[in-house]
């Protein structure tokens, strides 16, 4: 026989399911659990913003107090030799050759070096832009064939390759620029963060110090300036040429040598150099890129035989 129901339908359905185990949620119940879960999304979002933003007021501070120490040494060391690049690239005063300079001691010497555009040497933060990216090329080898005294006893490591890029010294001490510290302020997870962190431990612990002890040892700070040629712009896209579309043609370079520290100028020069490239050998080289790169040693090496010619004189 066919069960009577007692009261309404949904009800005995409900008495049903309860008796099998069965619960059905009510729309009640399942808002507190949606409540619930939203909650839990937001307070993990609160409390994550707020370590990301006690991690990085930590890692601040810290770089704050970096900069009030070991920048105490760098900036007025980057200051002297930023305002020798803006000054050597105004209107160019003439060649000048101190009888120091032809003297070859400073060669074997610790030194800096560094080659960027006229262009990019406006003021200090152009010339901090494009030390970057600038690149010891065979310019510097090709004039400074003697190795260095003080690298080759392991004094300091970097100037085992003489001369020591001043883009080194940009580099290592990244973590006291602004653009570092806007770039801690704008990270938005705890991820980006950590990578600022290493980035600091690493600087602090190896690289600020080697790039502060190298300037201070450093004898001579060489110095090359390319101006700007149309052959130059005409193999890019129209724009401003790059240093490695400049060493690629002949175009007037100025060379200077200042005495460190002090920075006392005693080499000025602006000359031009050309490689002529003379295939030898069976095998020709015809990869562009290798050509071109052959093409820019040589035109540096040309250039650092004209300076040497007038060195010798």
């Amino acid at each position: 026989m066919k069960r009577a129901t007692r009261g309404l339908a949904a009800i005995e359905r409900a008495r049903d399911d309860r008796s099998r185990g069965r619960v059905r949620w009510g729309s009640q119940a399942g808002s507190i659990a949606a409540a619930a879960v939203i909650g839990s999304v937001i307070a993990y979002k609160v409390v994550s913003a707020h370590e990301l933003s006690s991690g990085k007021e930590a890692l601040l501070a810290k770089q704050r107090a970096v900069a009030a120490t070991l920048g105490a040494e760098w900036y007025p060391m980057r200051g002297e030799l930023e305002s020798g690049i803006v000054a050597a690239a105004k209107d160019y005063a003439g060649d000048l050759v101190d009888s120091r300079a032809r003297r070859r001691d400073w060669r074997s010497q610790p030194g800096l070096y560094l080659r960027i555009r006229v262009a990019d040497a406006k003021d200090p933060a152009s010339v901090r832009g494009a030390a970057a990216d600038s690149r010891k090329d065979a310019f510097a080898s090709c004039l400074l064939r003697e190795p260095s005294e003080h690298g080759a006893h392991g004094e300091v490591a970097a100037f085992a390759e003489q001369p020591w890029n001043l883009a080194q010294a940009y580099g290592a001490t990244r973590v006291l620029s602004d653009d570092w510290v806007q770039s801690v302020k704008s990270a938005d997870d705890e991820l980006r963060l950590r990578v600022f962190q290493e980035q600091y431990d690493k600087a602090v612990r190896d690289e600020i110090p080697l790039a502060v002890d190298v300037v201070k040892r450093a004898r001579f700070f060489l110095l090359v300036l390319d101006e700007d040629v149309p052959e130059a712009a005409a193999s890019g896209d129209g724009g401003a040429p790059t240093e490695e579309q400049l060493q690629l043609v002949s175009h007037p370079a100025r060379v200077h040598l200042f005495e460190l520290p002090g920075g006392k100028e005693i080499l000025r020069l602006r000359r031009s150099g050309e490689g002529r490239l003379i295939p030898a050998g069976e095998r020709v080289v015809t990869d562009a890129e290798t050509r071109a790169a052959m093409q820019r040693q040589a035109n540096n090496c040309a250039l650092a035989g004209t300076v040497e010619e007038e060195l010798g004189k």
